[in-house]
């Protein structure tokens, strides 16, 4: 809490700082109006005289006045504002202004800068009231309800004319939400006459308009949508045509259309694609499989399949695919690759299938290089303590010269030799064991530069 205590007042000051450095003191003085401190210009001016002296003036008091007055109507219209959207009474000045943040703050009062912005609030509040009615579909009748509760003791009040905007504004929308929500799912707008006479019989006033505003709206992207889902579900316009008539639904053909080949040109590349990578050339079977994998032959058919299917073969026909996938026992499908490039790819493959070969025999290698170098180094710490026993004995002039002493020396000597020996064989097999690595490397290394030509 400290902590963001203090970055808070770190920041605070930055800000001042940047005030002063701006010169702007109108501007300054409606800041500390907004946040409802009181008139602050002494205090800012002290301030600002450490920071850039040269940005005050002669006339700097009297913008900040100018610029403090229409912060503080700006704070208190902005507090009444709050409180009339919350349908608070606009006596809820006299708790505002006695408050513990406003005494801390030492604002000044302003109560026609209050009731101005509480008049705007309490108008937002039935508007929205009234808005959300309409919405829900509820008649004018409401209006009798919110006027007989709001003219209880302590309410803050009607505003009848409010209300009536918001409503009238609400019912159209329920109007407009009305058409889309039938031509979403494709009722035809004729359905308009059974919800009047339903709303007619709740005494909610009709919106025709906004109901055919929302349903022509609405039934353009139902047929888009419709044709989109058709293109790759065997259905196709005469089908639509002959389902729409017999519902009585207003048809758009064109817009079903455009949909429709869109989406068979975005089918027969995602065909074209899938088949690319790996696969024959297959458009004939494609095509005349139409029918069983419920999609459609345009005009366009053969030229998208045919790009997409050569762009994706030439990302899969290439010299590192071969190579990569020999190296992980994956099989290439070489055969659907241009017949220029066959050769080539069989020699890549091999190259993979080499190059793993003496990637696996030089891991293999190392790993037992690794193993002969922790045996040398056994073999040399069993070494420097038997060469440091043979020293400390021939060192020790009071050790007794005796047959165990004899055998221990001849034992030892023997020992060491044998440490020698074995040092000397380690050291050549680890030699020859790094000269077979770097010849693996240098084939490795030789593969690769191959595979480059």
């Amino acid at each position: 809490m400290t902590v963001v205590l203090l970055l808070s007042a770190c920041q605070s000051t930055i800000n001042r700082m940047n005030d002063c450095r701006s010169g702007d003191w109108q501007l300054i003085g409606n800041k500390d109006g907004k946040d409802g401190q009181d008139r602050n210009f002494e205090e800012r001016r002290r301030f600002c005289a450490s920071v850039d002296a040269d940005k005050i003036r002669a006339e700097s008091a009297g913008l900040y006045e100018t610029g403090w007055v229409a912060g503080n109507q700006q704070f208190w219209y902005q507090l009444g504002r709050d409180d009339g959207r919350k349908a608070f009474p606009v006596t809820q000045y006299l708790v505002q202004s006695t408050s513990a943040r406003l005494r801390d703050l030492h604002t000044p009062l302003n109560q026609p800068s209050y009731e101005q912005g509480w008049q705007q609030g309490i108008h937002e509040y039935w508007f929205n009231t009234g808005m959300n009615d309409g919405k829900a579909g509820r008649n004018a009748s409401e209006e009798k309800v919110h006027a007989t509760n709001a003219a209880n003791p302590g309410s803050a009040g009607f505003r009848a004319d409010a209300y009536r905007q918001g409503w009238s504004e609400g019912n159209y929308s329920y109007w407009e939400n009305l058409g889309y929500q039938d031509a979403h799912v494709g009722i035809p707008d004729t359905t308009l006459t059974s919800h009047a006479a339903a709303a007619k019989s709740r005494e909610l006033l009709v919106r025709e308009d906004a109901y055919r505003n929302g349903w022509n709206r609405e039934i353009v992207e139902y047929w888009k949508q419709l044709g989109w889902n058709d293109a790759v579900s065997g259905r196709d316009i005469q089908l639509r045509r002959d389902d729409a008539r017999r519902r009585g639904l207003k048809i758009m053909e064109a817009e079903y259309q455009q949909q429709w080949q869109r989406r068979l040109m975005q089918y027969w590349e995602e065909v074209g694609t899938a088949d690319g990578y790996g696969q024959p050339f297959q458009l004939e079977q494609r095509m005349n499989n139409v029918r069983n994998d419920q999609v459609f032959v345009i005009p366009q058919t053969r030229d998208i399949y045919t790009q997409a299917w050569n762009r994706q073969n030439a990302a899969y026909c290439t010299v590192d695919n071969a190579f990569n996938w020999a190296r992980q026992n994956q099989r290439m499908a070489i055969e659907v690759c241009p017949v220029s490039l066959q050769f080539r790819l069989q020699q890549a493959q091999m190259s993979g299938r080499d190059y793993e070969d003496i990637s696996h025999r030089s891991r293999s290698l190392h790993r037992e290089i690794g193993e002969q170098q922790d045996k040398y180094r056994d073999t040399e710490q069993r070494l420097n303590r038997i060469e440091a026993e043979i020293r400390r004995n021939q060192d020790d002039k009071n050790r007794p010269n005796n047959q165990d002493n004899a055998n221990t020396d001849r034992k030892n000597e023997r020992e060491r030799n044998e440490l020698r020996d074995q040092l000397q064989s380690l050291r050549r097999r680890i030699d020859d064991m790094r000269s077979r690595e770097f010849r693996y490397e240098q084939q490795l290394q030789q593969i690769k530069r191959d595979l480059r030509f």
